[in-house]
């Protein structure tokens, strides 16, 4: 199995050389607009969609006007960030299949101070972004530290340019992200630390850090239901889990929640909680974000 999964690593890096040396060419630079993309080396599960909702929130309280690109695929997390900055004119979320094109396309509309890539860490055509990356492991340089041996999508070599590295783990990490708040949709009711036993289902990249960050915030987790990252059956297998334990508290992340429709919630829905997650960058962090102060 082991030598299976080493050749595995090894076909998936010749075919990611293959892919950007033929569709993933270095394009051209932005003329107007701080392009930054948000990324980390890990397939799933680094936290880049909290982060990129915390760092809009941060250039846009500096007089920015920012947009943020999402690719089309992740339709839940479009959803949240929408929802998130539906009240604030200064960032506008738009959906797209080609971040390169799409980014283009709004700096030749001069509208934005920061175009900001929700991912998009893998693509070589945005030349000339600021990359910040949220790194849980060292930064990967060997084969064996790629899927499926490892965690990584690629090697710290593939990737030039001005690179901000923040640190999520470890002594005095650089940025935490933290459950502080747990409520439910419908009427709003709370559930205070150390107050109830709740089973967890989340669709994620890493969902075992989600159960973790819920048990950090004092919730005693008893059943854990993983589904896959983006899942578009979210919905009705948290209502066949919630038909099947009819008596138990139910526990999901905010892009859980973006699946789930906006109103028209059925009975069983007052016993489904939303964990929302605050991200906390340190000064020192914070310091390394030079690149969004507000333009002249």
């Amino acid at each position: 199995m082991l030598i299976l999964r080493l050749l595995a690593a090894f076909l998936y890096r010749a075919v990611y050389q293959l892919h950007h040396l033929f569709f993933l060419r270095p394009g051209k630079p932005l003329r107007h607009s701080q392009l930054v993309v948000v990324g980390g080396y890990r397939t799933g599960g680094a936290g880049k969609t909290p982060f990129c909702m915390w760092l809009a929130q941060y250039a846009a309280a500096k007089g920015n006007r920012v947009a943020v690109l999402c690719h089309r695929y992740a339709f839940d997390e479009i959803e949240m960030l929408q929802r998130q900055f539906a009240d604030n004119p200064l960032v506008t979320v738009y959906a797209t299949q080609n971040r390169y094109r799409e980014a283009h396309r709004l700096d030749d509309s001069q509208e934005f101070d920061i175009i900001l890539c929700d991912d998009g860490f893998e693509d070589s055509r945005l030349v000339g972004a600021v990359a910040v990356q949220l790194l849980w492991e060292p930064v990967p340089t060997r084969v064996t530290d790629l899927w499926p041996m490892g965690v990584a999508r690629s090697l710290g070599q593939d990737h030039r340019g001005r690179q901000i590295e923040l640190r999520c783990v470890g002594d005095n990490p650089d940025v935490r992200f933290v459950v502080n708040k747990v409520f439910n949709l419908e009427s709003g009711m709370t559930l205070a630390p150390q107050t109830a036993r709740v089973n967890v289902m989340c669709g994620l990249g890493d969902p075992e850090r989600f159960c973790n960050d819920v048990c950090a915030y004092g919730l005693d987790v008893d059943k854990k239901f993983f589904l896959r990252d983006h899942d578009k059956n979210f919905v009705r297998k948290l209502e066949d889990s919630l038909r099947k334990y009819p008596d138990e508290l139910f526990v999901i992340s905010q892009k859980d929640a973006a699946r789930l429709p906006k109103t028209g919630f059925s009975a069983n829905y007052s016993r489904v909680f939303v964990a929302t997650q605050n991200v906390v960058v340190t000064d020192s962090g914070s310091q390394l974000l030079y690149f969004l102060q507000k333009k002249d």
